[in-house]
């Protein structure tokens, strides 16, 4: 054998073993990283020792996260909260509010985002209003704000009959939409929001006020609602007993600056366009 060829051989040798040697390793590989697959896909909204329950070891599991993270079988939602992606188009089941809820303990959808979840936005905003006991930091996941709102109380909470997604009710998103404006996207949003409801049960609309128990609350509620007494099927008594609570002082729907014309029914200022919102609303 002359000694090129040999050197040819050893060389075609080589080759192979090589690609021999990378083949068993890659395939070690994707043994080691399907072994956790299955039990993966049926987790939902745990931490990293959860996501992979069976290792004991702190150092092993953070280097599965990496890895699995890595070629996006599962993915972060917030410290410490993970999801399985789907095997078929690589994104996360679940929708925003579902997101919203299960990754905050305790929580629930409010304000502007609840009205979206309803279907009554105007604008569809990039960002999800959360309400839950304990204050969080906000978190970003796939383009959509995760925002911590004020969780008043317990009550007037709904849960969806096919998702784990918990959401306040309609009577009470509007009271607490009133009672923050700027939680509701604006007054003219809210407007518009209302625009789009049928009916409401007007003793919840009188239990949530009862339960804020301002005063203010009563005022704005009872000028904002009665351009929709018509189209909310609200009695009389309704706006009767909101103007019992609303007390002496004269108040401002807005800021001062932007709220300047005054309703004397409700010895309020409100912003001029919003008069001409009203009339459009009470001609149709």
């Amino acid at each position: 054998m002359t000694p090129d060829l040999a050197y040819y051989k050893y060389s075609n040798f080589l080759f192979y073993l090589q690609k021999w040697y990378k083949c068993t390793i890659f395939d070690k590989k994707i043994k080691y990283m399907s072994k956790y697959l299955a039990d993966i896909q049926n987790k939902r909204f745990v931490s990293g020792e959860n996501m992979f329950q069976t290792v004991k070891n702190k150092e092993t599991v953070s280097s599965l996260l990496y890895k699995y993270k890595k070629r996006n079988i599962i993915t972060k939602v917030r410290r410490n909260v993970y999801l399985p992606t789907n095997p078929i188009d690589g994104y996360v089941d679940e929708n925003k509010y579902e997101i919203g809820c299960c990754s905050v303990p305790d929580s629930y959808i409010a304000y502007h985002s609840a009205m979206e979840y309803y279907g009554l936005q105007n604008q569809v905003f990039n960002r999800i209003y959360i309400s839950s006991p304990k204050r969080f930091r906000p978190f970003e996941f796939d383009f959509v704000e995760y925002m911590y709102a004020p969780d008043k109380f317990r009550t007037g909470i709904m849960k969806d009959p096919e998702k784990n997604i918990y959401v306040t009710e309609i009577e009470r998103t509007i009271i607490d939409c009133i009672d923050r404006l700027d939680l509701a996207g604006g007054i003219e949003e809210l407007f518009y929001n209302i625009e789009l409801i049928d009916s409401v049960e007007e003793n919840k609309l009188l239990s949530f006020l009862s339960l804020y128990d301002k005063q203010v609350l009563y005022q704005k509620s009872g000028f904002i609602l009665s351009s929709f007494k018509e189209q909310l099927k609200l009695s009389d008594s309704f706006f009767s007993d909101c103007k019992e609570k609303t007390g002496k002082s004269i108040r401002y729907l807005t800021d001062k600056q932007e709220s300047k014309t005054y309703i004397p029914e409700w010895k309020i200022y409100v912003p001029q366009f919003i008069l001409s919102l009203t009339n459009k609303i009470l001609l149709k």
